[in-house]
């Protein structure tokens, strides 16, 4: 580790005690509004991402270069990339005109404030599953580089959450949420392939859907390069060292994924209070879990796959925070959240991470 590392790491440090106090006292002396707390928790997170120094940071760091096109005075389109970019074409009328760089970053983070405010009012029925789900938003790496650095997939994730539980505990199917799974793609163009996957959420033949709409896209990503699919993308470049470390790495992932499946599954076990709502919840992500493993196809173009396991791991932490928040008592539930914490140490002070959160 060179000077350089450890003095971004040490900067880094400071900030992650201090939510990490915030969040272990709402977990302890709050008990009955942990969710309500952590919301405001999470919000403030998101303002203090947006005050970060952008001077210190990567110019390849997405929120620079995506406030640098929102507060760009000139003509902005050679720099949008297709159909998932249309949010800053509509927005840069506007801030391109009003705002220097450090508004349109702090605008930018901002932006996730109604996203999670959607989540919140989707699970706050669901006693203590959000306050968990703020931890691995703040703590884990997949939660937190979602937030501090991938801005689109970030709101598009935590959009496709809320739209995920509407459809799972609603009666009924509810236009708002099929028209807001639609436009998804208008946000992150990987949330096309979890769009039939939604509408199929309530069904019985829900398994075959999900694993096959999955299945479907690896194959495509697998064999684009030999059917002369893609082939001036960067996703099928030979990276070499990269590549290599991206494959293990998606590897790992991907176990890890069947992991936390398989401790939920058998915590499921022990609890008998789940609701029929949670249960519908809990067997759409398992559905949408379960064929993970179909990843290891894009290992030809494994930042492809790497990008969709942010679907993974935000859908395995919903599934496992509504697993332990069922169960009867409040230990476990203690143990999880401090551990969550507690991994933060490592996820705040890794090079890449520690990177990004320069204030």
């Amino acid at each position: 580790m060179n000077l350089v590392d450890f003095e971004i790491q040490a900067h880094a440090l400071l900030p992650h005690l201090l939510f990490s106090a915030a969040f272990l006292g709402i977990l302890f002396f709050a008990r009955s509004k942990r969710d309500l707390f952590g919301f405001a928790l999470i919000v403030a997170f998101c303002v203090t991402l947006g005050l970060r120094d952008i001077g210190g940071m990567s110019r390849d760091a997405d929120p620079v270069l995506y406030a640098f096109i929102l507060s760009y005075a000139g003509d902005v389109s050679s720099l949008l990339g297709g159909v998932d970019f249309a949010i800053f074409s509509l927005l840069h009328s506007v801030t391109g005109t009003f705002f220097d760089l450090a508004t349109c970053f702090l605008f930018l983070h901002l932006l996730y404030v109604p996203a999670l405010y959607l989540l919140y009012r989707r699970l706050r029925k669901f006693r203590g599953v959000f306050f968990l789900l703020v931890g691995w938003m703040i703590f884990i790496n997949s939660g937190l580089l979602l937030l501090a650095n991938f801005f689109r997939q970030g709101i598009c994730i935590l959009l496709f959450l809320s739209i995920f539980v509407g459809i799972c505990v609603r009666a009924k199917n509810n236009s708002t949420d099929k028209f807001g799974a639609m436009g998804l793609p208008l946000l992150h163009m990987t949330s096309a392939a979890m769009i039939p996957s939604l509408f199929a959420a309530r069904k019985r033949y829900y398994y075959y859907v999900s694993s096959s709409c999955l299945v479907l896209l690896c194959l495509i990503v697998h064999f684009a390069p030999n059917a002369g699919v893609f082939q001036s993308s960067g996703y099928f470049n030979d990276a070499g060292a990269d590549s290599d470390a991206q494959q293990s790495m998606l590897w790992i992932k991907i176990l890890s994924i069947y992991v936390i499946l398989g401790v939920g599954y058998l915590l499921s076990l022990q609890s008998k209070d789940a609701s029929a709502e949670v249960k519908s919840i809990q067997r759409g992500a398992v559905g949408l879990m379960i064929p993970t493993a179909a990843l290891l196809l894009t290992a030809n173009a494994p930042v492809v796959g790497l990008r969709y396991l942010y679907y993974s791991y935000a859908l395995a932490f919903l599934y496992l925070a509504s697993v332990v928040s069922c169960r009867k008592g409040d230990a476990l539930y203690k143990w999880g959240a401090v551990g969550i914490c507690l991994f933060g140490f490592v996820t705040w002070t890794y090079p890449t991470v520690a990177v990004l959160l320069i204030w």
